[in-house]
């Protein structure tokens, strides 16, 4: 019965050694993975230190420059790049990718900017309109420069009156018009073409000017310049133009004028009969044959009640035609359509300022958005426009998300350009190669990767410790199994060879 006991209890201690070391194996195992998870995580953290996103210069903080992570939004804002780079994004397809915002107002402008600017909530309008003398007289100046770009001036250099002729000067907007025009015209912005009639018929007829204080006709600026007398010498004489030479080669001269051209300063008799020394002078021929002269270019028509004629200071009497016209759009040129559209919005500024209905007033003037906005507007009229929701997005949050606009950028699914001043227009940039656009650490990532790292190799070294304790436990327990089971083989052997001894006898 003893050596049996024995030999049971050898084989449960077999049996439990046997179980020892399948544990002892399975935690050496699990060390192994604790292992390699510690080295993939090591990876992943120096890979994170080596992370760097794209950002923008938006500023300084004092000396310290401040940038930001690049998204639609912030690249293509108003003055949101320190270096002042207005940027566009493009589809691969070369339509403008905008928001929805600038969609809708692009639709509601059907080609009109300032009704485009409007749906946005500015105007390129920048006169005080309160002041109505110089906001007449800007709106006046605006007018004649579109109307001059177009070849519509109020002086005919011909002495006609047919629309075919080519002009010089500026034509005239009319003034009184609250409703911007009148009958047909009605709520159309309008100019007055006045046409001067001369009551001497051997005197043409002009164009006239008009201001404020009524009208005029621009006197010939007196010019010095080289001629041969009679005689053939060569001699400096002093010459203007009388209305019928205006467009020609032919001057009159003034033989009362003289000029120094060291100084370069004419004299002439004022009315006054006094000696009188200008740097400037103009001249217009006077009935009797001699001239008239100015340091202004004015020749001013004095209104005579009696008669309704009009006189000008250099002695012609005239009457005005006047004819108002549609100031319809007839230039060819962006920078002629410019000028019409900054009159516009200044007239009707200027003439809804009372309007209680009108939304002008609750719009803001500001030259950078007006700038901006007209940029982009230029693009879309000539490249197309797309918007996210066209291209399936549900909503506008990529505009927001730096990785999004990377990835799109990077992939050549969008392009960017940036608008040049010496190129008057955009041009194509790069992530890689554009200099307010920089390559930085990313500070956020790694910061992240740190605490992650951290808290998975402080994880791992605790794991570790219970490991090591538990193979420290199961070396023990084997240790001690396995000083009983050597002591119980030797029992059991001393048990068998006493049995053979016996038997043996």
């Amino acid at each position: 019965m003893g050596m049996a006991a024995s030999q049971a209890r050898l084989l449960s201690i077999t049996a439990r050694m046997s179980n020892n070391e399948f544990e002892q194996q399975s935690v050496a195992y699990s060390k192994q993975r604790l292992s390699d998870d510690s080295g993939r995580i090591n990876d992943e953290y120096l890979e994170a230190l080596n992370k760097t996103k794209y950002q923008v210069l938006t500023g300084y903080n004092g000396t310290e420059a401040c940038y930001a992570d690049i998204t639609y939004n912030q690249l293509t804002g108003c003055n949101t790049v320190a270096s002042g780079k207005q940027y566009l994004v493009k589809d691969n397809s070369g339509k403008v990718l905008v928001s929805n915002a600038l969609a809708n107002a692009f639709k509601a402008g059907n080609g009109d900017f300032n009704i485009f600017l409007k749906q946005l909530g500015y105007t390129q309008s920048d006169i005080d309109t309160s002041k109505t003398g110089t906001a007449e007289e800007e709106i006046h100046e605006a007018w004649d420069k579109y109307l001059n770009s177009v070849g519509k001036s109020i002086y005919d250099v011909n002495g006609n009156t047919s629309e075919s002729d080519d002009y010089e000067g500026e034509h005239i907007l009319g003034f009184g018009y609250k409703s911007l025009g009148t009958g047909q015209l009605n709520g159309i912005p309008t100019y007055s073409s006045a046409y001067a009639v001369n009551q001497n018929p051997a005197q043409p007829s002009f164009y006239a000017y008009k201001d404020d204080e009524g009208y005029y006709t621009n006197r010939s600026a007196v010019v010095a310049k080289n001629y041969t007398d009679s005689t053939g010498e060569t001699k400096t004489g002093v010459f203007y133009q009388t209305a019928s030479q205006v467009g020609t080669k032919d001057y009159t001269q003034l033989l009362d004028v003289t000029y120094d051209a060291t100084t370069k300063m004419f004299t002439y008799l004022n009315d006054k009969n006094e000696k009188v020394q200008s740097s400037t002078l103009y001249a217009s021929q006077k009935p009797d044959g001699t001239a008239a002269l100015s340091e202004t270019q004015k020749d001013r028509l004095s209104y005579d009640r009696s008669t309704g004629l009009y006189t000008s200071d250099s002695g012609y009497t005239y009457s005005i035609k006047e004819e108002n016209k549609p100031l319809n759009y007839d230039g060819t040129t962006q920078t002629q359509r410019d000028l019409y559209d900054y009159a516009t919005a200044i007239t009707e500024a200027y003439f809804n300022k009372d309007n209680k209905a009108s939304t002008d007033k609750d719009l803001t003037y500001d030259a950078q958005q007006v700038s901006y906005y007209r940029n982009i507007f230029y693009q879309m009229q000539s490249c197309g426009y797309t918007t996210l929701e066209e291209k399936g997005y549900t909503n506008e949050t990529n505009l927001k998300d730096s990785t999004w606009m990377i990835n799109q950028l990077k992939s050549g699914n969008l392009v960017l350009s940036y608008y040049s001043t010496a190129e008057k227009g955009f041009v194509g940039t790069t992530l890689d190669d554009d200099e307010s656009i920089t390559e930085k650490e990313d500070k956020s990532a790694i910061a992240k990767a740190e605490q992650e790292y951290t808290t998975a190799m402080d994880k791992i070294e605790s794991q570790d410790k219970q490991f090591d304790m538990q193979l420290n436990k199961l070396e023990s327990e084997h240790t001690a199994m396995q000083t009983e089971y050597d002591q119980l083989a030797k029992v059991i052997s001393k048990n068998v060879e006493k049995s053979f001894n016996i038997f043996n006898a």
